[in-house]
Order: C-alpha cells, then sequence, then structure tokens
C-alpha cells in the first residue's frame, strides 16, 4: 500500500506496507502523555481501526526517553470533578489501546517512567534496548499509579516484582524487564528497527480475523476464572474449526506440506 505519513506535530505517524507506526515527537518535553498527546494517538489509532491495509501498530517514540508519563504541572491544576474525568480518560484511553483490534507492538529507546510504562503494559509486545529503563513512580512525587501500575503490572511482572518496583519508585534495567517479563526482547540499538520490521512482518503473515480473536480471548480470560476462560476458547475454537476459511487454510497447508 502507498505510503501515508504526518511529519509535523507532537505525535508523528506513518502507514508503510501494512504497519502503523506512531511516534511520540516532544523530545524537549521527555514525550509526557499529556491529554492532547493521548487524544492525539486515539485519534490516529481509531482512523486504522478498520483499515485493512493496516496489520500491525508500533508505537515509539523520538529522543532517549519513551515517555516520562503525564503533565505534572496539569494534573496539580486538578480539582474535583475534573480530576474525575480526567482519571476516567485515562482509564479509558488504555482500555481501548490493550483491546485495539490489530497487534501492537511498542519500541522503547530510552527511559520509560509512571504513565509511559502503563502505556506499554496496554500494548501485545515490547521491544527494548539495553539502555532502556522503567518505573513506576508514582510514589516519588506523591501520587499512586493510575492507569494500571497496580493492575496490569501484577499481572505482567507478578506480585511480589511489581510490589517492589511500585513501593520503591525506582528504576529496572532493560534486562531486569525482560526477565521478569515486563518486556519481551532486548537488542541492540542499531537492530531495534529491523527487529521490530521482522516481527511485524510476521504478525503480516497471520491470518487478521483469527488474531484478533486470539488477542480477544486472552485479554478477557485473564480476567476470568480459569474453567470460564477455557470455555471461552472451547466455544471459539468450534466456531473458527468449523468455518470454511479454517478448513480451506487446513487443506492447503497439509497440501503444501505433502508436496514438501
Amino acid at each position: 500500500m502507498p505510503r501515508t505519513t504526518s511529519v509535523r506535530g507532537p505525535v508523528l505517524w506513518d502507514v508503510h506496507d501494512g504497519v502503523l507506526t506512531i511516534e511520540l515527537n516532544r523530545v524537549r518535553e521527555m514525550n509526557i502523555l499529556d491529554v492532547p498527546t493521548r487524544k492525539r494517538i486515539l485519534a490516529i489509532l481509531r482512523r486504522h481501526e478498520e483499515d485493512d491495509g493496516v496489520k500491525c501498530a508500533v508505537i515509539a517514540a523520538r529522543g532517549d526517553v519513551f515517555s516520562a508519563g503525564a503533565d505534572l504541572n496539569f494534573l496539580f491544576g486538578l480539582r474535583g470533578s475534573r480530576t474525575h474525568a480526567y482519571a476516567k480518560f485515562v482509564r479509558q484511553f488504555l482500555d481501548y489501546v490493550e483491546n485495539y483490534p490489530k497487534p501492537t507492538i511498542g519500541v522503547v529507546n530510552g527511559l520509560a517512567v509512571g504513565g509511559g510504562v502503563e502505556l506499554l503494559m496496554a500494548l501485545d509486545i515490547i521491544i527494548a534496548t539495553p539502555e532502556s529503563r522503567f518505573g513506576q513512580t508514582e510514589l516519588k512525587v506523591g501520587l499512586v499509579p493510575g492507569g494500571g501500575g497496580t493492575q496490569r503490572l501484577p499481572r505482567s511482572i507478578g506480585l511480589r516484582k511489581a510490589t517492589e518496583m511500585v513501593f520503591t519508585g525506582g528504576l529496572v534495567s532493560a534486562q531486569e524487564a525482560y526477565e521478569w517479563g515486563l518486556v519481551n526482547r532486548v537488542v541492540p540499538r542499531e537492530s531495534i528497527l529491523h527487529e521490530t520490521e521482522k516481527l511485524c512482518e510476521k504478525l503480516k503473515s497471520m491470518n487478521p480475523s483469527n488474531l484478533r480473536l486470539v488477542k480477544e480471548l486472552m485479554n478477557k480470560g485473564t480476567r476470568m476464572s480459569l474453567a470460564d476462560a477455557l470455555i471461552m476458547e472451547s466455544d471459539a475454537y468450534t466456531a473458527v474449526l468449523d468455518s470454511p476459511e479454517a478448513k480451506a487454510a487446513i487443506r492447503a497447508f497439509l497440501k503444501g506440506k505433502k508436496k514438501g
């Protein structure tokens, strides 16, 4: 498909060869996730949600900071109903990102703290450079996590490690993040673009409907009992297995295997 792109503004985006790339572009402000930035990300994702030509979405950032999280100056001025509205918006923003119908990849080349980590946790796969650092630092500034730091983080890395991260507000190295399960891969800075492209190519080769269904099953299943989740999975498996598309795919695979 032809390349389309936005080359100016606090959030850049580009569509090329089936991949939507979104880049935070407020380097001087450490790529803070203020309300306009989050709304811009939402608008870009929604614009391409039903675009069959887009198979994968990547979120990255310019500079050496993926994101320093929320805009503290803005938070300081919130009161009453505005505070409630902001917290609700953050939750809805991250819920939408987490449940985006296409696979999502976060690319981290530097520091990610607070809301930056919470945004990453709403993505499906995270690739980082060895220089990257991660922190859930809200307690250090008199706050508590409000975008999944006390909920998605324990589900990602376990309660003990999450407790340590949130309680201390300290930074975790890329290697530690990988060992704990927060990050999928750690690759050299000079290779991260290539590795991201290779991963996108693998994802693009999958049946998009099945990929979307698997993502939905996994996200929903983590919030259900194992017994209920297994029933949900079995029902979905039955529906897919009984479909003409699945039969055609199986037939093609078996035919190709015989030729090989």
